[in-house]
């Protein structure tokens, strides 16, 4: 049988990561379509991880091994694409599972349009093997595409239909897109994508959500746990810029809002897990600012305004975040008046932000 190989690398930072590097390597090297190159950088593992990397790379000529301190994400991402030498890049999470036919998908789509330049994919997330979707050799068959002559096009589409995460494993890109380097250890993908989506031309979304399987793991960032409060300082730096940047773009004003709505929901929802030793009040704050933003996107974003449903979404938000009897009435108000209490969403040109106040 003769594989089809394509111009291709995919960069995989590596840190601990020894009960997951191999499925992940396996989804790669038993694609329908192999990509010419695979650069694992090994960030600083005091586990088997380098272990089971090189024996990977003794069976796979197309694994590459660079090792160096421990740097961080951003830095092995970094150290990774310089080391490419494939016209497109494509970044995969050290844990997560890449389905065996996404590569000839991205071939298919690339000998349609020469000039494609990014190719966009949906994911699904998954907690272990066991909440794994069935993938089959037919699970990406007959799932639409569709093209975009700019990637702010495609920018703009994706918001729209509230379908953006910002990470940069969810596309596969022209190398020489990359401009804007990964800085911090933490939230690092952010300003990265929008600049890739910004100087993109020919784009093209694959919209099978089988596509790239994202492992969630208790140890992120997304779980429950405690994060350190510097980690909230530098996601509001990350998004001040962001902001700015999505402001500026010649995107709809529904789009725009769209991005802000979300990503004002991950930072509330990031300070409310923070180490840092808020007061009662302040915490109070946070929550009532959350809620109103939720009870928001509920009714202007999501359509949905009927007052008894949205009542009851009011109450089990307050049950959840164990919310002040005055915080509780201000939701339910919103959810029976439909008018927020401090703005109008109402306004196209409004963009809601929570980083000055926080």
């Amino acid at each position: 049988m003769i594989v089809k190989n394509t111009n291709l690398t995919v960069i995989i930072p590596c840190y601990n990561v020894e009960s997951y590097i191999a499925n992940c390597l396996d989804s790669l090297v038993n694609q329908t379509c192999l990509p010419e190159e695979i650069i694992c950088v090994d960030d600083g593992s005091t586990d088997k991880t380098e272990e089971i990397l090189v024996r990977y790379a003794a069976k796979h000529k197309q694994i590459k091994i660079i090792s160096q301190p421990n740097l961080g994400v951003s830095a092995a991402r970094n150290t990774g694409i310089e080391a490419a030498s494939k016209d497109y890049v494509m970044f995969v999470d050290s844990d997560d599972i890449v389905n065996t036919n996404l590569f000839n998908e991205f071939k298919t789509s690339l000998k349609n349009n020469p000039e494609l330049e990014l190719f966009y994919f949906n994911y699904t997330s998954f907690k272990d093997e066991k909440s794994l979707p069935l993938l089959t050799d037919l699970s990406l068959i007959e799932t639409p595409k569709k093209y975009f002559d700019s990637g702010i096009e495609l920018l703009d589409f994706l918001l729209e239909k509230e379908n953006y995460s910002g990470v940069t494993w969810q596309y596969i890109f022209k190398r020489y897109l990359f401009k804007e380097k990964f800085t911090g250890r933490i939230h690092e993908d952010h300003k990265v994508s929008l600049a890739i989506l910004k100087n993109a031309h020919i784009s093209c979304y694959f919209m099978s959500k089988l596509a790239y399987l994202h492992r969630s793991r208790l140890c992120s960032l997304s779980s429950n746990q405690h994060v350190d409060y510097k980690n909230t300082c530098i996601l509001r730096d990350v998004l001040v810029d962001c902001f700015d940047t999505i402001k500026n773009l010649p995107i709809s004003s529904n789009a725009k809002n769209n991005y802000f709505f979300r990503m004002n929901v991950t930072y509330l929802e990031l300070l409310l897990k923070s180490s840092y030793n808020y007061s009662l009040q302040e915490r109070e704050s946070i929550k009532k600012d959350l809620g109103l933003l939720k009870i928001t996107i509920r009714m202007h974003r999501n359509n949905k305004r009927k007052i008894i449903q949205n009542i009851c979404y009011a109450i089990k938000f307050s049950k959840k975040n164990k919310c002040s009897i005055n915080t509780k009435l201000i939701l339910l108000k919103y959810a029976v008046t439909k008018k927020h209490p401090y703005t109008n969403i109402d306004n196209e040109n409004f963009y809601y932000s929570t980083l000055s106040q926080y």
